[in-house]
């Protein structure tokens, strides 16, 4: 299957775009949003937003600050959109903007930077600190043409960020990058998450022989590749090589701890054993043929090249310089060339080859008895769906299935909603790879009801966060000013959802044997859960300076997240007596179990 790349007179991404109406409501962050979801994978672009963007009058030039979930890679972005035609450049003004960014997000004054950005940079230093982190992305991301410009003011933010870290964390060893995403990029990208090969040029390898696998609906001829082929492969296309490994290629540090460094190192020092020390690199292709001439030379002819697996030894040895690949001559590399006719498979094949999207915990999670049955349940669910850890395709991250039900949110909420909302927050991760975490949070007696119940209630939180940043702040009241400091603080979310689990017996004013017998008496969908927390959401809000201390430093601090919701829930029961209609609404909704 050929791929064609994308352009500046290619529309198909932009247009994946403007058909996103669930981006909309986010204004000139909705392109950003729409870009970071094809980056980064995730499925809930709500829960994304509400925990990662900082943008306001006062955010430091830093509009969205995110910190994957295994603590390795941060990313400062900045957004920019205009409606003027014809697009021209850019402002490069918006790019240097990332210089002052970097600066305010890793060492300035943390009391003078404003309530949206303070809890994103006390979350990066301590991922940094943590020594876990290996990346630095910069973003500026803008709906008009690429410029040079832009360029030079991206090359001197990643200077400014280098020279931040190392005078901040001089231990650490960081990967820095600086990417500008207009639209030219932008369709590049779309057409990376569309089709697996966008290198679609015949290639002729000299092979030292080899042999084929064949299926139904896939073949697979096993080789050895010459270090200075690759090394050629990448002159030409670069990255574009990686179309199917949406990890990319990292780029080489020098530093003995840097994969890629070493990958270099050891075709240099010993380029006779590179064949057996290298994990080598699978290749998908739209045709292959190999030949053995009258002499028995082998070669193999491909059309098409995309490299689903080995992105980081095909660029760590396509940066050789001519005096290092002189030195590696001889270095080979072992190679399995994929040709797949079943788009299916096709998926499958990038799915389990690429080195992002290794199989994760939720994929052996997924085949369980617990998320088996949930599936079931909410196949009688309206207007749900829910994959139980079973992932997608590779075009999931950019076309929205409006009822899906992501496992990430649905993980976070169950934790929050009894009682560990730095679990939520923090140690997502955990709930999948852990057997202990993962069995208490998918207790054997959950239900998709319950389900239903707690993740209306996070969606319903959010969805409160969103309309109360939304004020501007010079039209804010003194305690909306007070509700905007508490959601801007990293975590806040799971934190007052944790508070109103806590005091689900206050908020329905019954006794309650097991939360997790919790649901709604009629069959409601997502959205409709999330409308029928929504009033008690609104006026616990008004009680959430109460859990301002605990959000110090990402509901780290346990006894100060159990001191917070002892106070919340004396004043919830004061609220309650003073305004008990939404909470009686609520009751009435909701079956106890018993």
């Amino acid at each position: 299957m050929a791929a064609q790349g994308g352009s500046t007179q290619s529309t198909a991404g932009y247009a994946a775009f403007e058909s996103r109406d669930d981006l909309q409501a986010y204004g000139d962050n909705a392109l950003l949003l729409f870009v970071a979801q094809m980056r980064l994978g995730f499925d809930d672009v709500d829960t994304f937003a509400s925990n990662s963007l900082t943008d306001g009058n006062n955010d430091k030039k830093c509009d969205l600050v995110a910190v994957s979930a295994d603590k390795q890679r941060i990313v400062l972005a900045q957004g920019y959109m205009t409606s003027k035609v014809p697009l021209g450049a850019a402002p490069a003004n918006k790019a240097s903007d990332l210089n002052t960014g970097v600066s305010w997000l890793l060492d300035g004054d943390l009391d003078k930077l404003p309530e949206t950005l303070r809890g994103a940079a006390e979350e990066v230093r301590d991922a940094l600190h943590g020594g876990e982190i290996r990346e630095l992305q910069l973003w500026y991301v803008h709906n008009c043409v690429e410029s040079s410009n832009v360029g030079t003011e991206l090359a001197q933010a990643i200077k400014t960020a280098n020279r931040v870290i190392k005078a901040t964390f001089p231990d650490l060893d960081i990967d820095v990058s600086a990417t500008e995403i207009g639209r030219s990029a932008l369709e590049d990208e779309y057409a990376r998450m569309q089709a697996p090969i966008l290198v679609s040029e015949e290639y002729t390898f000299k092979v030292p022989g080899g042999f084929e696998l064949s299926a139904q609906d896939w073949s697979a001829f096993s080789t050895a590749v010459a270090v200075a082929d690759l090394r050629a492969l990448w002159a030409d296309h670069k990255a574009s090589l990686m179309s199917p490994n949406l990890r990319d290629y990292l780029g080489v540090v020098r530093s003995s701890g840097n994969i890629n460094f070493g990958i270099k190192e050891t075709a240099k020092g010993q380029p006779d054993n590179f064949a057996i020390y290298n994990n080598g690199i699978t290749v998908l292709v739209n045709d292959y043929v190999h030949v053995v001439d009258d002499d028995g030379k082998h070669t193999l002819r491909v059309k098409g090249v995309g490299i689903v697996n080995g992105g980081q030894t095909t660029g760590a040895l396509g940066s050789l310089d001519a005096t290092e690949a002189g030195t590696a001559h001889g270095a080979r590399v072992m190679a399995r060339f994929v040709k797949c006719t079943n788009e299916s498979v096709l998926g499958d094949i990038v799915k389990y080859n690429n080195t992002q999207n290794k199989v994760e915990a939720t994929d052996f999670r997924s085949k369980d008895a617990v998320q088996d049955r949930l599936r079931k349940e909410f196949s009688r669910i309206p207007e749900a769906d829910y994959r139980g850890g079973r992932r997608g395709g590779t075009t999931d991250a950019i076309l929205r299935m409006k009822t899906l039900v992501p496992d990430s949110s649905v993980a976070q909420s169950l934790a929050a909603f009894h009682g560990e909302p730095n679990l939520a927050y923090n140690e997502t991760r955990s709930i999948w790879d852990n057997d202990a975490v993962y069995s208490s949070v998918f207790r054997d007696t959950v239900t998709a009801s319950h389900i239903v119940y707690a993740y209306g209630l996070l969606k319903a939180i959010e969805k409160t966060k969103k309309d109360m940043l939304a004020i501007p702040e010079n039209s804010r009241t003194r305690a909306q000013k007070q509700h905007a400091a508490y959601f801007s603080a990293r975590g806040s979310n799971y934190l007052l959802m944790a508070a109103l689990g806590s005091c689900i017996e206050t908020v329905l004013g019954v006794a309650i044997a097991d939360r997790y017998a919790l649901s709604f008496k009629k069959n409601l969908s997502p959205a409709d859960a999330t409308k029928a927390w929504q009033p008690v959401v609104e006026l616990a809000t008004a009680l959430s300076s109460m859990l301002s201390p605990a959000t110090d430093r990402g509901l780290k601090s346990q006894d100060r997240v159990r001191k917070a919701i002892e106070d919340f829930s004396a004043m919830l029961e004061v609220a309650r007596s003073a305004n008990p209609g939404p909470f009686d609404a609520l009751a009435d909704m909701t079956y106890t179990g018993v």
